[in-house]
């Protein structure tokens, strides 16, 4: 499965190109990103990329999003957690280009077994473009 890794104790980085997505591509024509490309969402409401995760036990952690908004405006996501939203209309500021990447946080939590974290774009501008997620 696309987006699988059992985290446990240390943390887990998950590439946005093995996410599962919906209404978005996974390309590779900017520079700065990790992993063989990025997602780049399509623009509209209701597009989304989705990370399916282990952990061995249920734990508080720090969910990273790494991202690149080379807009001037805001590209905010909901953000879903095992099928609860955690964070409503998260805000996805501008970066200077989309080659320059910044990181938010935010605190979930996780069950023991499998979860899943969507990011689902909330505007028709659609979401930024995603390099990774990291969960420590």
């Amino acid at each position: 499965m696309r987006g699988y890794q059992l985290v446990s104790g240390g943390s887990g980085v998950y590439q946005a190109e093995e996410a599962r997505i919906s209404q978005g591509v996974v390309e590779n024509n900017h520079t700065g990103y990790s992993g063989t490309g990025f997602v780049n969402l399509a623009n509209i409401a209701g597009s989304y990329a989705e990370w399916t995760i282990q952990s061995g036990t249920a734990v508080g952690a720090t969910l990273d999003l790494r991202y690149a908004n080379g807009t001037t405006m805001d590209r905010p996501m909901d953000i879903i957690v095992n099928g609860t939203r955690v964070a409503t209309g998260r805000s996805f500021p501008p970066t200077a280009n989309w080659d320059t990447w910044t990181t938010t946080s935010l605190p979930i939590t996780l069950k023991a077994g499998t979860n899943t974290i969507r990011a689902i774009s909330t505007t028709g501008d659609g979401g930024p473009n995603l390099d990774r997620i990291t969960i420590h």
